[in-house]
């Protein structure tokens, strides 16, 4: 099948070197974050959230704790009524829609509970998706691997999918987990300072839980990148450097007596 072009985006208007970050500082910086769909009750009452650069932490977010909305809004795609987050050091309700929409893509790699991939591409097509819509992760995929094809290539590589037949074939023909590891790879291609995982581990047994959970570890580790894995899933929490409880973090999803006290 022949491949289908795909535009890239313009460069974000703030690149990593332009933005006010250092090492020292929280990659993700979460201030006083307040959030309510209009008409209704309030839904996410953060008073603090940091995630390290290069640290592991797991959230575990079980239905109705606001996890779907947290990642809405770390991903610029919802803004918070009150309070900041901030994101290598740049206040995101300081960029428009579509600068917001480049910042994500540019530094921030998803991997979906259900994958998300495009049934139609293939799967090294699937992975160098990111590449084609930032020209930063695009050129740092070219730099560390001679190419955004072997970028891809390697990726799959070391997440255990190496046959040349399997990397052309349509994503819509491989196995669950198959999938998933397209879909961590397609998340980690151009190194990416930030990778959040939802749920990418719902659909496997235990053994296969904890391999994919210790691949994504070395690929984030050999990549610089900083994971935050959201899941109900707590037998998991152990393998992180770090573990919360959005429903704990979160005040408005706590009962009236656990706030007074």
């Amino acid at each position: 099948m022949a491949s289908r072009e795909l535009k890239p985006l313009p460069p974000t208007p703030l690149s990593l070197s332009e933005s006010p970050f250092t090492m020292s500082q929280a990659l993700i910086e979460l201030t006083d974050l307040g959030f309510a769909w209009p008409g209704q009750a309030p839904l996410l009452d953060i008073p603090a959230l940091r995630l390290e650069a290069g640290e592991s932490l797991f959230l575990k977010g079980p239905s109705g704790s606001g996890k779907t909305t947290l990642l809405g809004l770390l991903g610029g795609v919802q803004q918070p009524n009150r309070g900041s987050i901030r994101l290598l050091g740049q206040d995101l309700s300081e960029l428009k829609q579509a600068a917001r929409d480049r910042f994500r893509v540019d530094h921030t790699g998803y991997i979906f509970q259900q994958f998300n991939l495009l049934p139609f591409l293939s799967v090294r097509e699937n992975v160098e998706l990111p590449c084609r819509f930032s020209r930063s992760r695009a050129q740092r995929a070219a730099e560390r691997h001679g190419s955004i094809d072997q970028a891809a290539v390697s990726l799959l590589a070391h997440l255990g999918l190496k046959d040349p037949a399997l990397i052309a074939r349509r994503a819509d023909s491989l196995s669950i987990g198959q999938q998933q590891r397209v879909a961590a790879a397609r998340a980690l291609i151009g190194q990416p300072e930030l990778v959040i995982a939802d749920e990418p581990t719902s659909a496997l047994d235990a053994d296969a839980r904890e391999a994919f959970i210790r691949l994504l570890f070395a690929e984030c580790r050999d990549a610089g990148s900083s994971l935050l894995f959201v899941s109900h899933d707590q037998s998991l929490a152990t393998l992180f450097d770090r573990q919360l409880s959005l429903a704990e973090l979160n005040r408005a999803a706590l009962p009236a007596n656990d706030l007074e006290a």
